[in-house]
């Protein structure tokens, strides 16, 4: 009876341990395939505007494809407009201005000088004769002291205006000094750097598709004022999904990247989509909740993806998908 018992034990154990492994192992027999489950997975990427304002136009909405570079959405930009066009016009005064000072004198300016410097010289000639006869009449005393000081100081003046109508010929001819340019053409740099940074600002009115894709989620309604950084829309790249699988411990041995996988899917069940393993998570964890049994989440496992080619754009996020990793 003890021996029955024995043996009936023995069967039942390794039974038991036949199930375990069949269950552990989840391949195909001989070793060719790793079978495993998953979810389609995209780049997701979030787009918004980079300061506040309040949006006139949507130019897309959820579901449709965007191509990259492709306008999305619009702020109000009036205001911003009218900025652009103001420094636009104090670039051009400032342009002018070192144009003219580049140019130097017009001869115009060199005519003026030089006959404000001939009637000063003429003011100075009469006022000379007048100081030098009144200075003989007063040793004399042939004039009162009050006169003789009245000839000197206006012989001063006309001397004085004839000196300075001579420094301002000399200037004119000369030219504008090298620091009055350095000067301006600084202010021109600044004038166009304004200009360059309210164009800037002026172009992120505008929110542009930076990938290729569709539009999974649209936050925003016309007239709705956003914040800077508040996503608008969530683009997801299509073109280039995964699938994210777990594979346990034991098994990771078999698994590398490059390797080839086939994927299947509910929605198109007759059609395979060649697929790489492109990524292996260096760092265990427990299986996520949202897969397997309560039993298996308590297992360590590693994240892997397989990278599908979706050319038709036929895998959408989330789609369950089936992966054989072909080992051979």
């Amino acid at each position: 009876m003890k021996k029955r018992l024995l043996i009936a034990g023995l069967v039942i154990a390794i039974t038991a341990l036949a199930i375990s492994l069949a269950i552990q192992l989840r391949h195909e027999p001989g070793e060719k395939v790793i079978i495993a489950s998953g979810n389609v997975e995209v780049r997701e990427v979030d787009m918004g505007f980079k300061h506040p304002g309040r949006v006139t136009e949507l130019y897309t909405d959820e579901g449709l494809s965007v191509e990259k570079g492709q306008i999305l959405a619009m702020i109000d930009k009036s205001e911003l407009e009218n900025m652009v066009r103001e420094r636009m016009a104090r670039l051009d005064e400032v342009v002018v201005k070192l144009e003219e000072l580049r140019a130097g004198s017009r001869p115009q300016e060199i005519g003026k000088a030089k006959a404000d410097l001939g009637y000063a010289e003429a003011v100075f000639s009469k006022a000379k004769n007048d100081y030098e006869r009144d200075q003989f009449l007063f040793e004399n005393d042939a004039i009162s002291a009050r006169q003789m000081d009245a000839s000197e100081k206006a012989y001063q003046m006309a001397l004085s205006s004839f000196r300075k109508a001579g420094e301002v010929l000399s200037l004119v001819r000369e030219g504008p000094r090298k620091e009055k340019l350095q000067a301006q053409e600084i202010r021109v740099r600044q004038a166009e750097a304004a200009l360059r940074a309210s164009e800037d600002r002026l172009k992120e009115t505008m929110i542009y598709a930076p990938v290729s894709g569709v539009i999974l989620r649209k936050y925003i309604e016309i007239g709705e004022t956003v914040a800077g950084g508040m996503p608008v829309y969530t683009i997801g790249d299509l073109k280039h999904p995964w699938v994210k699988i777990y594979i346990k411990e034991g098994r990771l041995g078999l698994v590398k990247l490059g390797r080839k996988a086939e994927v299947r899917t509910d929605s198109y069940p007759e059609k395979i989509y060649d697929g790489t393993i492109t990524r292996i998570s260096s760092k265990a964890e427990f299986t996520p909740k949202n897969v397997q049994t309560k039993e298996e989440r308590v297992k360590l496992v590693f994240g892997v993806e397989v990278s599908v080619n979706n050319d038709g754009d036929e895998l959408k996020p989330g789609m369950p998908a089936d992966v054989r990793i072909l080992l051979e």
